[in-house]
This record gives structure tokens, sequence and C-alpha cells, in this order.
């Protein structure tokens, strides 16, 4: 069981991001006693809506926000997370001056010690890219001193880069090298995901990815013939030990 200062921020570019790559991975970690929290920078109203705005000719942006954060707000709650949102408006997400250091306060409020966001390629969705740099970038600054000095310094995390767009991940040169095995919080996650009604297709989508992922899991030697489900990420700082993890 984990203290309870330990933290985890997921940094997700749209409102379902954080759910459809590492829901199951939130589900465990807040189990464990973790303090998750979900940071979304968009809701995803314009980019990943669709559905919303082929029901409706009348919707408009804030109707379509509000939508997609009950929508994440109540996926969240499943998964035992907390969820804040940024609103800094999507495709295209920019990231000025200004955004990167609300970033940075937000990094040094949680103080987390693991941050999870999106892998760094992704040219089917731009704003997968910019939320992962931006990320990167924040950490490290929120780890300067110089940086808002009227703010204390945070340790720099453990950052993890989770799943780009599916089920073409392969354009991005996804090449996962960490497994967590979320078989025991599937069902959490599958119900969060059934709550992100707005892209209907993710639970049949993220079923699949979590039984790939699963089965390379259990091809790699890492889970025992239990693991059914699992959700990959490709490290992004590396391991610093006195062995082998």
């Amino acid at each position: 069981m984990a203290e309870a200062e330990e933290r985890m921020l997921v940094v997700s570019a749209h409102a379902a991001d954080f759910c459809s790559r590492a829901g199951g991975t939130i589900a465990t970690y807040a189990r464990r006693g973790w303090k998750v929290r979900a940071l979304d920078l968009t809701y995803g109203e314009r980019g990943e809506s669709g559905s919303l705005w082929r029901e409706r000719s009348a919707t408009t942006v804030d109707e379509v926000k509000k939508v997609r954060e009950a929508e994440a707000r109540a996926a969240a709650q499943i998964l035992g997370a907390e969820i804040w949102f940024l609103d800094f408006d999507d495709n295209p997400l920019i990231i000025d001056r200004k955004r990167m250091l609300r970033l940075v306060a937000e990094i040094r409020d949680l103080r987390p010690s693991i941050v999870l966001t999106h892998w760094v390629r992704d040219p089917l969705n731009p704003d997968h890219v910019t939320t992962a740099q931006a990320t990167i970038r924040a950490c490290h600054y929120a780890s300067a001193p110089g940086v808002s000095p009227e703010t204390t310094p945070s340790g720099y995390p453990r950052i993890f880069l989770f799943e780009p767009s599916v089920p073409t991940n392969d354009l991005s040169r996804f090449r996962p090298d960490t497994y967590i095995d979320i078989t025991e919080v599937f069902d959490l996650k599958l119900r969060a995901l059934k709550e992100l009604r707005t892209q209907e297709t993710l639970p049949e989508w993220y079923t699949m990815y979590g039984q790939l992922r699963g089965f390379q899991a259990r091809n790699a030697g890492l889970g025992g013939k239990e693991t059914k489900y699992a959700e990959a990420y490709k490290r992004f700082t590396p391991w610093v030990g006195a062995a082998f993890p």
C-alpha cells in the first residue's frame, strides 16, 4: 500500500484520453491509495465530438463542452480519480507562455512522483503531440527554481507516455517498454469508457487493445496466464538504481 502522499498526474489532451489510454492504471493506483488527478487540457469540443455536432445542427461549442465535461467527470469518478479542466481549446491546441506557466503551476500544486501523458508522435492528432511536448517541458520548468520563483519548485517526476491514436498507432512508431496489468480493474475501465458516450467506439477499441497489450505482456514474461488486459507505455525518464528493476 502506497503512502498517502504518493501522487500521480495524468495530462490528457481531450476529455476522454485519460480514460481510454490510462484508465486501468488510474484505477489500479487509486486502489493502492494514491491521489490521482486527471488534467484535461481541452474538452475535445471540436476534434473529438463529431457525434454531437452531427446530431444537432444548433449545437454550440459551450453546449458541447458541458456534455464532454459531464462525461469525463463520470468516468473519473468510476476510476477513483479527481479531474480538473484547463479549457485551452482544441483543434488546434496552442500552448503559449501563459499556458505553459499554468501547467507548471499545476505540477507544483500536485507534486506528482509519476506523470502520464501522450506519446510524442501522432500524425493523426497534433493536439496529442502538443500535449506531450508541453507536459515534458512543464515538468522540467516545474523543477527549475528560477521559473515562477514565487512558488516552490517540485521534484522531477517519472514520466511515462501512453498509446497514441488507435487503431492506427503503428503510424506513430510507438514501441512500448512498460506494461501495467489492469486485469483486476478492467471492468472499471470499461464502465468508465461507456460513460464517454460521445465517442461510442472507445469501449470496443480499448477492449481489443487491452487484450493485445495483455498478450504482449504475457509473451514477454511480464505477467502470468491470468494477465488478460494491460496498458502499454514508453518510459521517458530512465530507470536509475543499484540493480535492474
